[in-house]
């Protein structure tokens, strides 16, 4: 029997002990439990979900970092990890009782969260990239196709746009897809914005807080306005963090909640989770890991120049009207960059889904997913379908201003991530933001740099923690330039 000299067995002893005390102080640390739920890669029937079924049927993601990961684990997403809506566009017009039947089933026919047991519809539905029924993938592509380009299709659009007050077709970015049963669809994006300091967003601004913002900007001699919302959301269509927290978990990955059941497979629409895939622990660990992520800073270059150049650019970042939206204290938030109101950003941002007020709610009870996380109102139909359709142009152009902080690490922009530099999400600013486009586009190349050198300023935690080497090939890990 070979014998243990006694220096290497007491090596063996404090390495063993200080790994049981590693795992015993993980396993009684709820940000560490809740830290592995964000990282975990969910599979059907995963043994984390011994009461649910697991990943799906329907996701966008297997993980949570696999979309939060730009700029660290928590961080913002590649384009290609957008959420995508399936909306239809109405044309106005009269129905019999008979029509409103056919229009109904229709929609139901195309996706079964369209309509509710109510009879009432919403105008999009998310649309999810994958699903654990193997037949879906072909059809999310058919229905994903872009719309073929003819007379019949262009002026059919023409025509239902018109009616509905908004310019054609060939001026907007609307991306339209399939037209089945005399029905016009088109697909909206939605990028995964970066998680860093939302607990600081909802501990350190109050309601009173953004109507003072609202009331300031009505003094604007630009034109700005801001409209009350939720501070969770492009849309802001969400008051509570942790219910835009569990929210994800249901949409986004298919882990049933207690307020909300995963989306319905389109394949299987008999299919119901009896069970919540995720225990109410398990959410409040994941709750406060989210919570737990770093706050986002400015990063002061130490070089004289470089430092007075940032300087400079926030001067001018203020001078030409950016901080009217981009307000840097809201409350007791520095930093921040973000009015959270709704704004109208023109034309260019015309999307299928219009922006709805923020859905009333009661925490703890089952909730509808269309309505309470994603913000769309769902509407009763009446015979004269104009009226029930009748929204305000600018609801369509409407998003949440952003917050700037960590935004130097957070690549593409924009609420569907059209924009892969800051440059680009400048010079798409329409609406409300035009005037500040302008002067922009008017300043000096030399201070156009400045400013844009303020921005690369605002970069992400300090402390984020670099996404697990094991996880790469599944996330997207490179960040685009800056400009």
């Amino acid at each position: 029997m070979s014998r243990i000299s006694p220096l290497l067995f007491v090596a063996i002893l404090f390495f063993s002990v200080d790994s049981l005390l590693a795992q015993t102080v993980a396993a009684d640390d709820p940000v560490a439990r809740g830290r592995e739920l964000f990282l975990h890669q969910w599979t059907q029937g995963d043994k984390l979900s011994p009461q649910g079924d697991g990943l799906g049927p329907m996701f966008n993601g297997r993980s949570c970092v696999e979309c939060h990961s730009l700029g660290g684990v928590g961080g913002s997403g590649d384009n290609k990890r957008n959420a995508q809506f399936l909306s239809f566009l109405p044309e106005s017009g009269k129905f019999t009782d008979d029509a409103i039947k056919s229009f109904l089933g229709r929609l139901r026919g195309m996706h079964p969260d369209f309509v509710d047991e109510k009879d009432q519809f919403s105008f999009g539905v998310l649309l999810h990239r994958q699903s654990t029924t193997p037949e879906y993938a072909e059809i999310h592509d058919e229905v994903t196709a872009p719309l073929p380009s003819n007379y019949d299709s262009r002026l059919r659009i023409r025509r239902m746009l018109s009616k509905r007050n908004i310019r054609p077709v060939d001026a907007l970015p609307l991306k339209l897809v399939t037209y089945q049963d005399e029905l016009q669809y088109a697909l909206a994006e939605r990028n995964p914005p970066q998680l860093f300091g939302l607990n600081e967003i909802d501990q350190g601004i109050t309601e009173g807080d953004l109507k003072n913002l609202v009331a300031a900007q009505e003094k604007s001699r630009t034109g700005v306005s801001g409209r009350m919302a939720g501070k969770f959301g492009w849309r802001g269509q969400m008051r509570s963090l942790d219910l835009f927290i569990k929210g994800a978990c249901a949409t986004e990955i298919g882990l049933q909640v207690h307020e909300f059941e995963q989306t319905k497979d389109p394949l299987r629409q008999d299919y119901v989770l009896k069970g919540n895939d995720l225990s109410q622990e398990q959410v409040g660990d994941l709750i406060r890991y989210v919570r737990s992520l770093g706050v986002p800073r400015q990063a002061i270059p130490a070089d004289p120049k470089q430092r007075e150049m940032v300087a400079e650019g926030k001067k001018l970042f203020t001078g030409i009207g950016c901080a009217e939206c981009h307000v840097e204290k809201v409350g007791t938030l520095s930093g921040v960059y973000s009015d959270f109101l709704l704004h109208h950003m023109g034309q260019q941002f015309e999307d299928p889904i219009p922006a709805e007020p923020v859905a009333k709610f009661t925490e703890h009870q089952r909730m509808d997913v269309i309505t309470t996380y994603h913000g769309m109102r769902r509407r009763a139909i009446t015979t004269e379908l104009v009226k029930t359709m009748e929204v305000g142009p600018e609801q369509h152009t409407e998003y949440k201003t952003p917050p700037l902080w960590g935004v130097a690490d957070s690549a593409p922009y924009m609420h569907d991530g059209r924009a892969t530099t800051l440059r680009a999400a400048i010079e798409w600013h329409g609406g409300e933001a035009y005037s500040s486009y302008r002067r922009f586009s008017l300043m000096s190349e030399e201070k156009q740099f400045s400013l844009l050198k303020f921005l690369e300023s605002l970069k992400g935690p300090n402390n984020a923690e670099e996404v697990p080497a094991d996880l790469i090939d599944n996330v997207a890990s490179i960040a685009a330039p800056s400009f």
